[in-house]
């Protein structure tokens, strides 16, 4: 086995609220990825990756304790109902590691803002950041400009994001590969992790 030194992949709030039906934030999209994204994170860590678990720890159904809505008043509103403890833990299908895999509590939409990531991005050597997760077009969209913008070689990986609908996500997949992040499906990912590209 190659182990890769090099490559982080951002799994962004992979969490019941996102990913189970009855959640606030709940899509279908979400269930047809979810056995998909559990069983490639486990191949990606066995090829060396560093995986790292972001979630949001937050009644709020916003999913952040810093939402736009909650310091806004012209957003007023736009805070759902509050999420159950249950509904905040990571998805059951994920198997985290706890000797080789960090699970870092994000505040806001960009897994970046106020936490230690990119801390843990610095000590372990990282160059190629990889997201994955979801909302593509939000919480993902947001950890990709921030990634690239401390200077990441960025990717965000096709077919282990979701979002409200396919359309949306194509949208905005478009978008970060025009400007901020290399597209990738999960086949690549690891065939670049075997060749030691990453």
């Amino acid at each position: 086995m190659k182990v890769s030194k090099k490559t982080a992949i951002i799994a962004v709030d992979l969490q019941k609220s996102l990913t189970m039906p009855g959640g606030n934030n709940y899509y279908e999209t979400a269930t047809e990825m979810m056995d998909r994204v559990a069983e490639n994170l486990n191949k990606m860590r066995e090829k060396g990756a560093l995986i790292i678990y972001i979630w949001t720890k937050t009644q709020l159904s916003s999913g952040l304790t810093c939402a736009a809505p909650a310091i806004n008043p012209d957003l007023e509103g736009r805070v759902l109902s509050k999420k159950t403890d249950e509904m905040l833990e990571l998805d059951d299908r994920l198997r985290v590691v706890p000797e080789k895999d960090l699970v870092i509590c994000k505040h806001t939409y960009s897994a970046f803002w106020g936490t230690p990531l990119l801390e843990a991005l610095e000590q372990n050597g990282i160059e190629n950041v990889v997201v994955c997760g979801i909302k593509t077009n939000i919480c993902c969209r947001q950890t990709v400009v921030d990634s690239a913008s401390h200077g990441y070689k960025t990717y965000i990986i096709r077919d282990m994001t979701s979002t409200n609908n396919e359309e949306i996500k194509a949208y905005h997949l478009a978008e970060m590969n025009k400007y901020f992040a290399k597209v990738l499906d999960s086949a690549e990912v690891l065939e670049r992790l075997d060749s030691g590209a990453f």
